[in-house]
């Protein structure tokens, strides 16, 4: 395999000329030199904004439609000085009065009219900073990678503005060169693009022109800079969180308060324009953000929580590997670094070389676990993770991975090859294999195993398709991923057609379907689907689906089951600027996932969810969920669960909020409370104080001196509630 491994990549390198269209705007746009700097305010008073524009036109549509002119024009300028990059960027709006704006948390405008200039500083089409501001100032930040694509976890140090004026509005952008990877020198070039959103419309456009052929790291066009210096870059984010946690022993007493202060701190270091070293001991991982809702019950697979911990948050997407993900989710989830007492990481780029360093000791592994022995008490696991990338043509590159991860007399080691091959203009490959070997004295033998993915796309105006087939061996593990199952073979065929509609308020049609196929190696038992969509979008952000297996045959616990004819749909729309709305739906057969003694069920699953904007600063969110399943023969009711969640916000400014979260669930008979007051000066100056509480329905026991859940009398009391603080402060030097 090794041997194969390397022919594939010399045969690559060696094509890698006639591989990817290019297919960049080259312009020789000069952005302005400015000495005396620029207030961002968005009112482009300063002399340098009378220059030349890069683009002063109509944007062009890359979705829904593809190929259409924006009804407006966009007037895009760039400028800067030796610390910053500057853009100033006037959306032309005939109705500005209709222009959805809004005074929200960072990167929670996806709703609103908003405008994006995407920055390639190392011009190796590689990776992407893409910084969004909607027509109030507001930011969100989205960093993508050709193997991962789009993740909007990290978040950067830079400045906007916006406002409405009587012809559209302007947003002005300032760029610190010390938070982006860049090449530093003389006569610099940047690949960018840059993206706009009218939400009324529901239309995307591009310039240059987004191809969804050639994709966005092969359509940037050029910018050039005369000079960009190397910045100093040193920082340390010192921080402190407290803790305190109730508990109700009965109904008239609570235990003491089990309060846990922490310190912590981190530091960066720019080795480099284009590298990075960061350390952190004893990291600020606590989480203001609850984790996004899921139904818990049922469930086949565990459930995947995106990683929300500051340290880990950034330049994750480095250590994904590209590939097909129908069984891997990912292979790096820095969640399972459960308890961290320290990390570093190195990360950078050297011309075509892209690479990273990634290091951790868990704590976690070797805690105390009431009523069992812990053979590694006292241990930490200590993760390694290397990721090298090598760009070749466009935004093709192969690359390789090594991860680590140890305790004691335990270890699991992986390496993985993999690539990004786009040819032909429409045609893309990416494909990964890793190998994975697992020590472990306790079971007195190594286990060896192997993962593959192969994924061909092709990309045109109105048609796409997709290919994915993946094999895992019985034996293959890999700590630091997440992945649903091992000992599979599976593949997947996607089509999608779309047909573009000139109407005044209709988009496009679209008709989709899905072929899977999967082989149990370990059962020597098969699954297969056969699935249809038919689809449609619209103005005002608007969409309607409506799906349905017509073939699906799942096998669990030795059991072979017939669900086909699930039927299924989804709405959504913003109705007005001030209301959205969505709701999906989906009734059928269905498996009840019992370990021992699963039944076919019939299920009814809906989920409808409004949000309320009353205003620029005030926000509602409510969702409801009911899902039913019977059983199939019997027509009996195996379980049934209503969740109500209600998010209340308001945005008092950019950098302050409350906000209120309340959640009933009569499925596991709680009722959970979370109240946040935040500010956030800049990523990592943040102030938050937190309270929550959940209640539970039970009832007590005065014979057995326990809370009971299984009579009459119960009745929902507060079991828990906890206060958390925390403060940390950037320094940049």
């Amino acid at each position: 395999m090794l041997k194969k491994i390397i022919s594939l990549i010399n045969l690559l390198l060696l094509i890698s000329v006639i591989g990817a269209a290019d297919n960049a705007e080259n312009t020789n746009t000069t952005a302005q030199y400015t000495e005396n700097g620029i207030k961002i305010d968005a009112v482009l008073n300063e002399p340098v904004w009378n220059n030349d524009a890069l683009v002063d036109d109509y944007f062009i549509t890359y979705s829904p439609l593809n190929g259409e002119k924006l009804p407006f024009k966009t007037r895009v300028q760039a400028a800067y000085d030796d610390d910053n990059l500057y853009f100033a960027i006037y959306c032309y709006d005939d109705d500005p009065q209709k222009i959805k704006t809004s005074i929200a948390k960072r990167d929670n405008i996806s709703y609103d009219d908003w405008v994006s200039i995407s920055l390639d500083p190392l011009g190796n089409r590689q990776s992407l900073y893409r910084f969004y501001v909607n027509p109030s100032g507001i930011q969100s930040d989205i960093y993508e990678t050709p193997a991962s694509g789009e993740n909007s976890a990290p978040d950067w140090v830079w400045e906007s503005a916006g406002r409405i004026t009587e012809n559209g509005y302007i947003v002005e952008i300032a760029i610190p060169l010390n938070s982006i990877r860049y090449t530093s020198g003389k006569d610099i070039s940047i690949n960018l693009i840059v993206t706009r959103f009218i939400s009324r419309l529901g239309l995307f456009g591009a310039w240059p022109t987004l191809d969804p052929g050639s994709g966005i790291f092969n359509s940037l066009a050029k910018i050039k800079y005369d000079h960009l210096g190397k910045q100093f870059l040193l920082e340390f984010i010192p921080s402190i969180t407290y803790n305190n946690i109730w508990d109700r022993i009965n109904p008239d007493t609570w235990t003491d308060p089990s309060d846990k202060t922490e310190f912590g701190i981190t530091a960066k270091y720019g080795l480099s324009s284009s590298i990075t070293a960061e350390v952190t001991y004893n990291p600020d991982f606590s989480q203001i953000e609850s984790d996004e809702f899921q139904v818990m019950a049922n469930r086949r697979y565990p459930v995947f929580y995106s990683e929300k911990r500051p340290f880990f948050m950034e330049a994750s997407d480095l250590f994904d590997l590209a590939g097909g993900g129908l069984n891997m989710t990912t292979s790096v989830h820095t969640r399972n670094i459960v308890d961290p007492e320290w990390g570093a990481r190195v990360t950078g780029d050297i011309g075509k070389v892209t690479f990273g360093v990634l290091a951790a000791g868990d704590e976690w592994p070797g805690r105390e676990i009431e009523g069992e022995d812990n053979r590694f008490l006292g241990e930490n696991a200590n993760f390694v993770i290397t990721r090298l990338k090598y760009g070749l043509n466009g935004d093709n590159y192969i690359g390789a991975m090594y991860t680590d991860r140890s305790i004691g007399d335990y270890s699991n080691r992986t390496y993985g090859f993999d690539l990004t091959y786009r040819f032909l203009e429409n045609h893309n490959i990416k494909a990964n294999y890793i190998h994975s070997t697992t020590t472990d004295d306790e079971i007195g033998a190594d286990k060896n195993g192997g993962a593959m993915s192969f994924e061909y796309k092709y990309s045109a105006q109105t048609f796409e398709s997709r290919f994915v087939f993946e094999n895992f061996d019985e034996d293959f593990q890999m700590d630091t991923a997440f992945y649903d199952r091992i000992g599979i073979i599976s593949s997947e065929l996607e089509l999608t057609q779309t047909f573009n509609i000139s109407s005044d308020w209709l988009h496009t049609l679209i008709g989709y379907a899905d072929i899977g196929y999967l082989h149990d190696n370990v059962t020597d038992m098969d699954d297969y689907k056969i699935g249809l969509l038919v689809g449609a979008q619209f103005i005002k952000q608007g969409y309607l689906n409506l799906y349905s297996h017509v073939i699906d045959r799942e096998s669990w616990v030795d059991t072979t089951f017939n669900k086909d004819f699930n039927i299924g749909g989804n709405f959504g729309m913003q109705i007005t600027n001030w209301f959205y709305w969505h709701t999906c739906f989906a009734f059928g057969k269905y498996i009840y996932y019992h370990p021992t003694d699963p039944v076919l069920g019939e299920r009814f699953q809906l989920h409808m969810q409004a949000e309320i904007q009353a205003g620029q600063n005030f926000r509602q969110v409510f969702s409801y969920i009911y899902n039913r399943l019977n059983d199939y023969e019997s027509d009996e009711r195996i379980y049934d669960l209503n969740i109500i969640n209600s998010k209340t916000t308001y945005q008092f400014s950019k950098e302050f909020l409350l906000r209120a979260i309340i959640q009933y669930d009569d499925y596991q008979e709680i009722v959970l409370a979370d109240f946040l007051a935040s500010f956030e000066l800049i990523p990592g100056t943040v102030l938050h104080v937190g309270y929550g509480s959940l209640f539970e329905r039970q009832s007590w026991n005065d014979e057995t001196g326990r809370w009971d859940y299984r009579n009459d009398m119960l009745k929902y009391y507060q079991t828990t509630q906890t206060l958390f603080i925390k403060g940390s402060y950037r320094f940049q030097l």
